[in-house]
């Protein structure tokens, strides 16, 4: 998770920064963050695209300049030619639902996150626990992880 905060700073948006990890066993294979599309302006340099008359255009509302960190690695991915089907996620937020539909078709296994967005989160566990797909916390992973290992160390099967 180390790895998804650091990359998340990179991100361009005044809002959310994101940061993915798409790993298989020990290998890292894509990183993403949000942002603007290469070589486009982003919100840092020319303003929250979203941001109008001093509010904020509500998740969805099509005006956002930038692309969400799972696409990003996806694509980062596609460019390198590399393989993500299988693989498991590391985020800093769980995925929106648009994004947790190509995380399907990807065929990934896990998506485990720091922190829930949670306008669109029972979308995205319900869609996921149809595809067998395990969404976990962060927490929750490191706490079963501990719990495995002090079980091998005391010989607990």
């Amino acid at each position: 998770m180390g790895v998804a905060r650091k990359i998340a700073k990179r991100s361009s948006c005044k809002h959310y920064n994101v940061g993915m990890v798409f790993t298989k066993g020990d290998q890292l294979l894509s990183l993403g963050y949000n942002g603007a599309p290469r070589k486009e302006p982003n919100c840092c340099e020319v303003g929250c695209a979203k941001e109008i008359d001093g509010k904020v255009l509500p998740s969805g509302s099509g005006m956002c300049r930038g692309s969400h960190a799972e696409i990003n690695a996806i694509s980062n991915a596609s460019r390198n030619g590399v393989n993500l089907e299988g693989c498991t996620v590391y985020g800093t937020w769980s995925p929106c639902y648009d994004c947790a539909k190509h995380l399907v078709n990807l065929g990934v296994i896990e998506f485990i996150y720091e922190t829930k967005y949670k306008q669109e989160f029972s979308k995205v566990k319900k869609l996921f626990n149809n595809q067998g797909i395990s969404l976990i916390t962060f927490r929750t992973k490191i706490r079963k992880q501990g719990e495995e290992i002090l079980r091998e160390k005391l010989g607990i099967t």
